[in-house]
Parts: C-alpha cells; structure tokens; sequence
C-alpha cells in the first residue's frame, strides 16, 4: 500500500484577484484546499492591491506564505528574466517541490508549460467545482461572467466552450 501524497498547489496574485474581486476566495479554499501555498512575494503584491483597492480584502490565512529554499530563491531570480517576481517565486517552488502552478499569467504559463510544469488557473479552479459536484455548470458560468466584468480576460464566455 503508498500514501498519495496530496497536491501542492501554489497560487499566484492574478487567480487569488480574481477570485477577490468576484467576493468568492472561499471557491478556491474549496477546490484547492489545505495544501495551498502563496509566496511571500505574492503576499506582498497582494496587499499593494488590496491597499490601493484594486483588490478587496479577504482573510487569506488558510494559505500559508511559504518559505523559499535557497535553489528555489535562484530559480526565482533566474525565471524574473522572464516573469514579474510574484510568477517567477510561485513558478520556482511549484518547480522545486514538484506542485501544480495556479496562475492565469500568460508568461508564467508559457514558462511551466517549457518547464513541464504542472498547470491551473481560475478556469481550472472552476472545473474542479464543477467536477467535484461543488458547482453547476451555470453557477461556474456565472461566476466565470463576474471575473470577465471585472476584467478577467477570459479565452472562453462559457465553461462548455472549452475543449476537452
């Protein structure tokens, strides 16, 4: 008998603002659960937004703000070449400890799919809901609409769009 080991999902400030503006972080608690990890960089960006109301506040203490190893401090500093901080230090530690990235950054994206790293972002949240038999399609599809109205740049309208 193994024990699975759960997955390590590391969220970035685009999908924890989106979530944010829709005034429904507790989706992502539900989809994601406890093993779910912000950096501290993101932390930070995440408060700039909150600060200057771009982003409302939520209690985020769920997730913890873990600590970047020194290889993944290097990582982080060599994938800034290509991403913004908050993507290059969530991008590293889901490279290091072998997590599944959250992001909808479409650089930080291109960088895990180079890298073979695994991949989500607030659509993928969605179709965990929905998969999970946390939400209807059309619920998912309504809260798809309200980050699109508060200027998620969705690739879809509706969650039936997407390909198999």
């Amino acid at each position: 008998m193994s024990i699975v080991e759960p997955i390590l999902y590391v969220v970035d400030t685009t999908v924890l603002s989106n979530y944010a503006r829709i005034r429904r972080p507790d989706l992502l608690r539900l989809a994601l659960g406890s093993n779910t990890v912000m950096t501290e960089a993101v932390r930070q960006e995440l408060s700039v937004g909150e600060a200057g109301g771009s982003v409302p506040r939520f209690d985020w203490g769920w997730m913890r703000a873990t600590v970047l190893t020194e290889l993944e401090q290097t990582l982080a500093h060599q994938l800034e070449e290509y991403v913004d901080l908050g993507e290059a230090t969530c991008l590293a530690v889901a490279l290091n400890r072998a997590g599944t990235l959250v992001t909808d950054d479409r650089g930080a994206r291109r960088q895990a799919r180079e890298r073979h790293v695994a991949l989500t972002g607030s659509i993928g949240i969605l179709k965990l809901l929905i998969d999970g038999r946390h939400l209807a399609m059309w619920q998912a599809d309504e809260h798809l609409a309200a980050m699109i109205a508060e200027g998620y740049r969705s690739p879809v309208r509706k969650l039936d769009e997407l390909p198999d």
